[in-house]
């Protein structure tokens, strides 16, 4: 049970088309609204929030967040994204690596459709912060900008 777990954390990456779960249920304020989310318990693990651009061409952008439990390290988990990256035939734009954190940079096409994909990973003990902006490929250079600034922002 835990290869299989282990195998398929890294594709929650690909499929999504980081501090403690009270830092995560911190009020999100705009100029005309203010909301609380509910508090998400990092040691279950899953997707912790999505938020959209407007929709264009019938899809729309959007940036996620989701918290995975893993013991690998940060070099074990980047092999495994690059090994199911291939197995996708997806194509590796960039790959950097920092102090604790990753970022990939990839392209390809799930059930047809095009995508792009902007993703950071942080790790944190034995948790993996994953925030994933995710567009149609032929819009990334008009959405690339406001998608990257978001995946960015995060902060543990």
């Amino acid at each position: 049970m835990k290869s299989v777990k282990k195998a398929f954390l890294p594709m929650i990456l690909l499929l999504s088309l980081s501090a403690s779960s009270a830092v995560l249920a911190q009020p999100v304020e705009s100029t005309d609204f203010e909301f609380t989310p509910p508090s998400f318990p990092r040691e279950v693990g899953g997707q912790v929030f999505q938020y959209f651009l407007p929709a264009a061409d019938g899809f729309a952008a959007n940036v996620n967040l989701q918290i995975q439990p893993y013991e690998g390290s940060l070099e074990d988990y980047e092999a495994l994204s690059v090994q199911q990256f291939e197995q996708l035939d997806f194509e590796m734009l960039d790959l950097a690596r920092g102090d604790n954190e990753l970022i990939f940079e990839y392209t390809g096409s799930m059930q047809g459709t095009e995508f792009h994909w902007f993703s950071r990973v942080l790790k944190e003990g034995n948790y993996f912060y994953v925030v994933t902006a995710t567009a149609l490929a032929e819009r990334w250079d008009t959405e690339r900008e406001a998608l990257v600034e978001s995946v960015d922002s995060f902060r543990l």
